[in-house]
Formats: structure tokens, C-alpha cells, sequence
């Protein structure tokens, strides 16, 4: 049952991502979405109003990456059989969901931040929104190895699943 619930809210998920897609494919382009001609060098396209571009979209494309984030902790947790899925490994699959959203928010604040004032800081080396991905939103995945490395026993493949194996394993050899 709780395998059903949980392939039930991926699905669910997953349709929210679509829904997400088509209200974003559907928003209406603002002008000069495809920049404006250079003045010196024919071919090349200058950028125009990131603000205009990004702005119309953005609630949607930060809801559609918190579902992206959330979807892929459900995965993780399907992959964990259900009567080894304790308090304590939903709490610590909560806690690393909540830092990678932090970590997502971070950087999309910072990023609208930098379109509505055009001013930044450096954070070691690199502009705030830059810093969130460089540094916060790919650390943010290291909750989950942590989970899985130090709970790969006990959540993923205890020592009696390996008896279990090596059992299998015997009777198939020795059935040939």
C-alpha cells in the first residue's frame, strides 16, 4: 500500500511538472525576447531586458524545479522498502529536501534581486546568484549521499538481504 501511495504522488507530481511546462510554453513572449541587432558586429545579437524575459516565468519555473526537487526525493524513497522507511529516514530525507530548496531559493532570489536592482556582490569570486549554484546548490546533494552512504545498510541493503543473495545464488548453482 504505501509503495502505491507514494507511485501515486510521483505521478501527481509529475503531471504538476507538465501542467508547469504548458502554462510556461503558453506565457506570451515579451518584445526583443530574441535580443536586438549589435551595433558593430552583423550576426551578433545583444541580449536586451533579462528582467522582461525571465520575470513573466519565474514563479512557475521556481515551482516546477521545488516539484523537480521534491519528485526526486519520492524517488528515492520508492527505492527504499517500505517497512525499512522509519521516522528517522523520513526526517533526514525531509532535512536534505529543505536544503536543496534552500539552496534553490537562494539562487532564484538572487537572481530576480540582480534583474530588479542590476547590482551584485561578489561571493568568492563570483556574482551572489553565480555563488548559489557554484557552491550551494550542487552541495545541497550531498545530504542524500551522506543518506545513502552511511544508511546503505540500513536502508538500502542489510546483511541479510546479502544472506539472502548469497542463498539465491547457491540454489541457482546448484540447479545446473
Amino acid at each position: 500500500m504505501h509503495q502505491t501511495r507514494l507511485t501515486i504522488v510521483i505521478f501527481v507530481l509529475g503531471l504538476v511538472q507538465c501542467v508547469a511546462l504548458i502554462l510556461i510554453a503558453l506565457t506570451p513572449l515579451p518584445d526583443n525576447t530574441s535580443g536586438l541587432p549589435h551595433a558593430l558586429y552583423n550576426g551578433m545579437r545583444i541580449g536586451g531586458d533579462g528582467a522582461a524575459r525571465f520575470l513573466p516565468i519565474a514563479a512557475l519555473a521556481y515551482w516546477f524545479q521545488v516539484v523537480v526537487i521534491a519528485q526526486i526525493h519520492c524517488m528515492i524513497a520508492l527505492a527504499v522498502k517500505p517497512a525499512r522507511r522509519s521516522k528517522l529516514f523520513w526526517g533526514l530525507l525531509t532535512a536534505c529536501f529543505g536544503v536543496a530548496v534552500y539552496a534553490w531559493t537562494g539562487l532564484i532570489a538572487s537572481y530576480e534581486d540582480f534583474l530588479a536592482t542590476a547590482e551584485t556582490h561578489m561571493v568568492a569570486g563570483f556574482p551572489v546568484a553565480a555563488s548559489w549554484l557554484v557552491y550551494s546548490i550542487w552541495l545541497a546533494g550531498l545530504g542524500l549521499v551522506a543518506l545513502y552512504v552511511l544508511g546503505f545498510k540500513r536502508y538500502v541493503w542489510s546483511d541479510d538481504d546479502q544472506r539472502a543473495f548469497e542463498v539465491l545464488v547457491k540454489q541457482t548453482r546448484n540447479s545446473q
